[in-house]
This record gives structure tokens, sequence and C-alpha cells, in this order.
């Protein structure tokens, strides 16, 4: 992965990185995961942040 720009990131710890390509890293404490498209990335953060840690 030659490109990566943290573009979101909230206080408990999960951001989003954009790869390129409409591409999206999105990452928690323990793991990281992509995804494609900015939209599916926002869903996701926000299933990381609801569930109990």
């Amino acid at each position: 992965m030659a490109f990566r720009s943290r573009i979101y990131a909230t206080s408990r710890g999960s951001s989003i990185d954009a790869v390129g390509n409409g591409r999206y890293l999105v990452c928690n404490a323990s793991y990281c995961f992509m995804v494609h498209g900015l939209r599916q990335a926002h869903d996701a953060v926000k299933r990381q942040e609801a569930s109990p840690s």
C-alpha cells in the first residue's frame, strides 16, 4: 500500500484511511479491514463504535 491518508478518527480509536481507487482502510484498536466506498467505511465505524468493548 503506497498511498495512505487518514481522513477520519474517533476518540474511541477507530479510524478511516483512504488508500486509493475508492478503497478505505477501517481500523480499531484490534484490527483493520478494507472496504470500497466512503459510505461503507463510515457505516463500519458506526458499527464498531456501537458494539460493546
